[in-house]
């Protein structure tokens, strides 16, 4: 059975490039959501296993506790669906909140935006 995976993030090129990578793929279903604002109403109505939201470098969305906030929405709805955050390694404040929000366990995992796809997918599959 696939797993559902939601992708909250700005970053287009990369939410792409996951979806293509595992359009044929039986471990993973994808889907992206550009707007933070709505990502909790549509992990409600998509029911997803995992959920990786992204930090983004700017606009509104790009505090770590507002994207965490997201995982937090996510988590009450969807109490079995795992919660990655993806930063950038050079926003010390957002790795660092990333890092507590782990220790605290209320997100599974934290990445870095510079790894490829693979090892991203990897990350996905170890948390099913």
């Amino acid at each position: 059975m696939r797993k559902k995976v939601l992708l909250v993030m700005q970053r287009k090129m990369l939410s792409d490039a996951l979806i293509m990578q595992t359009a044929n793929d039986t471990r993973f279903e994808l889907s992206a959501e550009k707007n933070y604002a709505t990502a909790a109403l549509t992990a409600e109505a998509y029911s997803p296993d995992i959920a990786m939201v992204e930090i983004p470098e700017s606009g509104p969305w790009k505090l770590a506790e507002k994207c965490l906030a997201i995982c937090d929405v996510i988590h009450k709805q969807q109490p079995h669906c795992k919660q990655v955050i993806l930063c950038s390694e050079n926003d010390k404040d957002s790795c660092r909140k990333a890092i507590q929000a782990k220790q605290e366990r209320r997100i599974d995992d934290f990445l870095f935006y510079d790894n490829s796809v693979n090892y991203l997918l990897s990350k996905l599959e170890a948390l099913i």
